[in-house]
């Protein structure tokens, strides 16, 4: 009830501050089957945009155990579906709980397969979750304002952009090779250029400067 509840909230919001959201959808794609949901992480907001793109099917997203450091908040992002992962030390618990979820049939699972903004190194954790769940990926992209500010503006060029693109077949096999598994990574970042390339072939998101900022931010902080 939260996470659909919320989630409504939110998006009354972003329609009033931001304009009405444009979503694409690919033929192929069958919203009563059981996907996990990939995408480039590049904002904050990812997470919410793909979320709405996929209403009225809750995600479960797999995110960072730090999320949970009180007893509200463990609270909170438990009753939105969060799955906690120890990034530094991830454990069998997390796949379990992922493919867990996805046998239940009502939710999808969702995880951003670099595991951070700043990185755009695929991890094989999405793949291993896909293959155990015995599902389809789903890329979805989301293009907009990279920082929540930059939502409270109608200007075109803020106007925030979601497309769910084809999904990705894994190798009907037990347990995938190291070769399987590279061959589905690139056809993860292919399917991300290709959602790009749709929505906005002149879109570009510059890690660099994301890099950036965050640098700075730390170095602020630690004056």
């Amino acid at each position: 009830m939260l996470y659909k509840t919320l989630l409504g909230i939110i998006a009354f919001i972003i329609r009033v501050v931001n304009g009405p959201t444009h979503y694409e959808y690919d033929e192929d794609f069958d919203p009563n089957k059981s996907y996990v949901v990939i995408g480039p992480h590049r904002s904050l907001l990812d997470p919410i945009f793909v979320a709405m793109a996929l209403r009225p099917t809750q995600i479960a997203f797999i995110a960072k155990k730090e999320l949970l450091a009180n007893k509200f908040l463990t609270w909170f992002f438990t009753n939105i579906n969060i799955i906690p992962v120890d990034r530094d030390n991830p454990g069998p618990s997390t796949i379990k709980d992922a493919v867990r979820t996805l046998k239940e049939g009502n939710k999808y699972v969702g995880i951003f397969p670099t595991g951070s903004r700043y990185s755009d190194e695929i991890k094989p954790g999405a793949v291993s979750i896909a293959n155990m769940g015995k599902v389809e990926l789903l890329p979805v992209n989301y293009q907009g304002p990279i920082d929540i500010k930059g939502i409270f503006s109608w200007k075109k060029e803020h106007r925030a952009k979601v497309r769910v693109g084809k999904p990705i077949q894994l190798p009907d096999v037990k347990r995938l090779s190291e070769t399987d598994t590279k061959a589905v990574h690139q056809a993860m970042q292919d399917a991300f250029n290709e959602n790009d390339r749709i929505l906005d072939p002149g879109y570009h998101y510059d890690m660099a400067v994301a890099i950036a900022k965050r640098d700075a931010k730390k170095a602020k902080k630690n004056q």
